[in-house]
């Protein structure tokens, strides 16, 4: 383990965090879950950060705040702030339709597309699926007309970065290191795959803790392909809170209800009634608190991260196995209390899955 502690730890005691360190390790082991990096921010700044475990299960190597993880879905926000910056530069209109920038040949045989905005991708209100049936082909098609409801897409974010390229004339990769990792200090991270990453990168493990092949991305997908760590996405995490790269004016923006939620993500019948979509971010309230968050997917990589902007508190981690996300809400519940809703959304009892895995050893 690597643990790295600020002097000042605010409402995080020394005892606090030995408990946490304590029941995440024991969590793990329940989920095989092989290795873990976690950065927690207080009033503003990252106060503590701490490895567990190891990056491949059969290796020696153990996990630090520096390893390289997958960040899977925690991509989108990232491109959503890029995204901002333009809009505030005046180079994208948010609720101007995509298509009078990039009109898209993969659903261009529906004319209902013509009414997406970078707004509605943001927000997952643009009619398409997560993803097409067969990703190879060259055919997309909606499933409502845009704007009408939640329906989270990566194809949105896809379209929106192919909008962005040809607006700017610029390779998206190129653009988001130059816009959001190197004015951010984010030094170990990118969207697509770097030599240096192999020193020190977390492999991932299926639900048995058995190791899978790595995914080494060539080209770059705002959707899904960043590998970071969780100091360095504690730092994105940091811009938004403290309006870094961004004007005050427009993280309000980001955090305010563009779309709201259903009480399940895969039920889109009964809304919930504290949970929204942003512009990149989802949104919880709760009686005492209001929370911004996001979680991660990419199969065998799983991570979570959830933050109060008012009171500038967050909790990051990343995880290198497929039960990453068992115990979210404990880890959150410990580092930022409070209940957090957003758990009910994703469909999951985790608190149940770590307890059946417990009793089964």
């Amino acid at each position: 383990m690597t643990v790295q502690l600020a002097s000042a730890q605010s409402a995080l005691t020394t005892a606090k965090l030995h408990r946490l360190d304590q029941r995440i390790t024991q969590l793990m082991d329940s989920a095989h879950v092989p290795g873990l990096s976690i950065a927690i921010i207080q009033s503003g700044k990252v106060v503590y950060t701490k490895g567990y475990g190891l990056t491949k299960a059969d290796s020696t190597q153990p996990v630090t705040p520096a390893t390289v993880f997958e960040a899977a879905s925690l991509t989108k926000p990232v491109f959503a702030y890029a995204v901002l910056q333009l809009v505030e530069e005046g180079k994208l209109d948010l609720d101007k339709p995509l298509y009078t920038y990039l009109p898209y040949s993969d659903v261009a045989d529906d004319e209902r597309y013509q009414q997406l905005t970078a707004r509605m991708v943001l927000s997952h209100r643009s009619g398409f699926p997560n993803w097409r049936n067969d990703r190879q082909s060259p055919h997309l098609s909606l499933l409502f007309p845009p704007g009408k409801r939640f329906s989270y897409s990566g194809e949105g974010f896809v379209y929106l970065q192919k909008v962005v390229e040809k607006i700017t004339n610029q390779p998206i990769n190129e653009l988001m290191e130059e816009r959001v990792l190197k004015p951010l200090g984010m030094t170990k991270s990118g969207f697509v795959w770097k030599p240096s990453f192999a020193a020190n990168v977390a492999q991932p493990h299926n639900e048995s803790g058995e190791t899978e092949p790595k995914y080494k991305p060539q080209q770059a997908n705002m959707a899904y392909s960043m590998h970071t760590t969780a100091s360095d996405y504690a730092r994105f995490i940091l811009a938004i809170v403290n309006n870094k790269g961004l004007k005050p004016a427009t993280v309000d923006q980001m955090l305010s209800p563009q779309s709201q939620l259903p009480k399940r993500f895969a039920d889109s019948t009964t809304l919930a009634p504290d949970l929204f979509w942003g512009l990149g971010f989802g949104l919880e309230r709760t009686p005492k608190a209001t929370y911004f968050w996001h979680w991660g997917d990419n199969g065998a990589f799983k991570c979570y991260v959830a933050a109060n902007r008012s009171r500038k508190d967050a909790v990051i981690y990343f995880a290198n196995g497929s039960n990453g996300l068992d115990f979210a809400d404990e880890i959150l519940t410990q580092t930022l209390g409070g209940y957090h809703p957003a758990f009910g959304f994703l469909g999951i009892n985790w608190r149940e899955e770590v307890r059946k895995r417990t009793q089964a050893k």
